[in-house]
């Protein structure tokens, strides 16, 4: 007896279905090796009429398909199901390099040596005068140009300990000499260095933060997404709604909702995970070499990273300054902690995730040597000087006094900030967060004021 065929139309259909997969993989695995050449912009993101996308992001018309903090995330047409390309900002941001210089095969290697970061001049600010033509000091950064030029080194050697028996640091220190130290970190002339997700807090309002970012540091993640309540590819924004309102006292309902997120779309693809608010400036370079030096057995550890303070008799990482999950430690998270429903209304998002940690993993001890602090949780300002009766009062002097008991160390001022620094806080506009980043790795033209004064 010979065997029934499938009807044509049902075999033209299957064909069709499967090229579309098998390009949608493609396409999905070369935006993680390399744009290719072309000069071409990426296609504009056709918006439904807005009263149609109001109604579609009505959660009483259209629910969500999943409770929260699992729902996922919707399109910039409030279609639920989308999920974020984390390389679309670099890929975005390649395209702009490629655009601005002419050279359609521009890598992603030569926006890191051209030390890249497009300065945007409008009607109401012109970053060019503020970040590249304003003298020492006289900029945003005030007195945390001192931090920024004498003591922040970016992708430079790790300090040195004050005594062989430090267990953290290597008794000849970190150096990047030739021939390599004696005891070269793992990040020297790695050749499988970790990949880093680096992950924002942010809403409609703040875009100028999310842009200041994207074309400062955002790109030097391996992945980056902004979890907002809009969706806009092209500077990583998505809208990722949860339980509660979309305000600032209701952070850890959109924490829960972010991990969630990201530990189902993004977590085989990268090893580490730091979060952080649209007012924090990233260090890349810094946090991607000390996350190298960190002794992870081969991911197997659990991790919970970041600069430590204490909270109801508990040390737990500071949200100011982002901190950073492993991939064991994001997975026991999400599936364990996260299975547990939890409604409550909270602006203290780093303080109930070391809460709920806490039975996992405690914050990681991440001071150099010399008692400094990698994650910082303040403006540059913040580390020029000590906390006495004069400068500081309140909550700056606890900070300070506990920084102090912490390390065990009588130190103040810029002693307390790491030459290793990895971020800084409380940045609240686009041209202090340029500012910053410009300053930390010279990117203003030669013949500027900031180059010449750097020089």
């Amino acid at each position: 007896m010979s065997r029934r065929r499938a009807p044509l139309f049902v075999t033209h259909a299957i064909t069709v279905f499967l090229g579309l997969y098998g390009l949608r993989q493609t396409n999905w695995n070369a935006k993680k090796e390399q744009v290719p050449p072309t000069l071409d912009t990426p296609p504009a993101i056709v918006l439904d009429h807005p009263d149609v996308i109001a109604r579609r992001r009505n959660i009483t018309v259209f629910p969500p398909p999943r409770d929260h903090p699992f729902a996922g995330a919707r399109d910039a047409n409030g279609h639920w199901g989308y999920v974020a390309d984390p390389y679309a900002v670099r890929q975005h941001m390649l395209l702009k390099f490629r655009r601005e210089t002419g050279n359609a095969r521009a890598t992603f290697e030569d926006m890191l040596k051209a030390r890249y970061m497009p300065l945007e001049d409008n009607g109401d600010v012109n970053e060019t005068e503020q970040v590249c033509q304003t003298l020492p000091r006289k900029g945003i950064e005030g007195d945390g140009w001192d931090v920024l030029v004498e003591k922040v080194v970016v992708g430079g050697p790790l300090p040195l300990p004050e005594s062989p028996e430090d267990p953290r640091e290597p008794p000849d220190g970190w150096w990047h000499g030739t021939p390599p130290a004696r005891n070269a970190p793992p990040y020297f002339n790695s050749p499988n260095p970790p990949k880093i997700f680096c992950g924002m807090y942010t809403y409609h309002k703040k875009q100028y933060l999310l842009e200041a970012a994207v074309q400062s540091w955002a790109w030097r993640c391996d992945g980056f997404v902004a979890f907002s309540d809009v969706t806009n590819p092209s500077i990583g924004a998505v809208d990722l709604p949860h339980y509660g309102e979309e305000h600032y006292s209701n952070m850890w309902q959109k924490v829960r909702s972010i991990w969630s997120y990201i530990h189902t779309h993004y977590s085989l693809d990268f090893d580490y995970f730091h979060l952080c608010g649209d007012d924090t400036l990233i260090i890349v370079d810094n946090l991607r070499n000390y996350l190298w030096s960190i002794d992870d057995k081969n991911g197997t550890k659990p991790l919970y990273v970041g600069g430590a303070f204490k909270t109801h008799g508990v040390i737990v990482c500071g949200g100011g300054s982002g901190y950073t999950l492993n991939r064991v430690t994001l997975h026991w998270l999400v599936t364990e902690a996260f299975a547990k429903p939890d409604y409550q209304v909270d602006s203290g998002e780093d303080r109930l995730m070391g809460f709920t940690l806490r039975p996992f993993v405690r914050c990681y001890d991440t001071h150099d040597a010399n008692g400094g602090q990698r994650y910082t949780g303040s403006s540059p300002a913040h580390y020029k000087y000590g906390c006495d009766k004069v400068k500081c009062s309140g909550d700056m002097t606890k900070q300070f006094q506990f920084w102090q008991d912490y390390v065990n160390k009588n130190i103040t001022g810029m002693d307390t900030i790491s030459s290793q620094a990895l971020s800084f806080h409380l940045l609240r506009n686009q041209v202090m967060v340029k500012r910053v980043h410009a300053i930390l790795y010279r990117t203003c033209p030669k013949g500027t004021v900031l180059a010449d004064a750097l020089e």
